[in-house]
């Protein structure tokens, strides 16, 4: 699928992908559509760390999400959201990369085991990555250009990523959906989507979403910070609430 002439200037040969992760060598996470792979590429001039979301349509998402994420990116630049370096889109591959986020997720920090990290953070800590967090959230309901606004639909801790220097940014925008508001309603009807615990309830049984489904999800994150455990547990009969 050919990209608009606007975007052109963010594509990324796959050749070049492929080196920059040393063959998707290092992989570091899952994502809405795809796995995530620890890669360095050369930006203006400077070798960087990037992450590499490659496009699985196996996972039950992929084109749609990969296409919305790009075109939202694209056009935002803001301290508190993972920002887009490029793009890949060579036929059947499909990668986006973004910056890379040296700390990892606030869900690691809220479940710490072995396999995630043993770093505890202190109060001031989580104080900051929320309020981080909640700055990124504020940038996308009310400022990417009046009337519109950005509704993520899928705000929760493993969306949080931190950087170097502990700052929050939220990410994944893959689900996200641009609604233009007016007359005191900002409302977008859809397919119920998002992640069970942490989707407000009147969305997931309605399919009308607002920038205050957003709210109640980041609610949930905030319950998790202050409680030390996240709203979902891993069990051997699979996820519980």
């Amino acid at each position: 699928m050919s990209m608009v002439n606007e975007w052109q200037h963010l594509k990324i040969p796959f050749d070049v992908i492929e080196v920059a992760t040393e063959n998707f060598k290092t992989f570091i996470g899952r994502g809405g559509y795809g796995w995530v792979y620890k890669g360095k590429l050369l930006v203006s001039g400077k070798e960087t760390m990037v992450a590499v979301k490659r496009l699985n349509e196996q996972f039950g998402q992929g084109l749609k999400e990969f296409m919305t994420e790009i075109q939202l990116l694209s056009g935002q630049q803001h301290p508190n959201l993972i920002s887009l370096v490029g793009f890949c889109d060579e036929g059947r591959e499909k990668s986006i990369v973004y910056e890379y986020a040296e700390r990892g997720s606030l869900d690691q920090y809220i479940r710490r085991t072995r396999k995630t990290t043993s770093t505890t953070l202190t109060w001031l800590q989580r104080l900051k990555i929320c309020a981080d967090a909640a700055r990124g959230l504020n940038h996308l309901h009310n400022h990417v250009g009046a009337p519109r606004m950005i509704i993520h639909r899928d705000i929760k801790s493993s969306n949080i990523l931190i950087d170097e220097n502990w700052v929050g940014k939220i990410s994944d925008l893959g689900l996200s959906k641009l609604s233009v508001s007016g007359f005191g309603m900002s409302v977008l009807v859809s397919n119920g989507c998002g992640t069970r615990g942490y989707c407000e309830p009147e969305y997931y049984s309605t399919g009308v979403v607002t920038k205050k489904s957003d709210v109640y999800s980041f609610g949930i994150v905030l319950f998790e910070v202050l409680c030390g455990r996240l709203c979902l547990i891993d069990s051997d009969d699979g996820f519980s609430l």
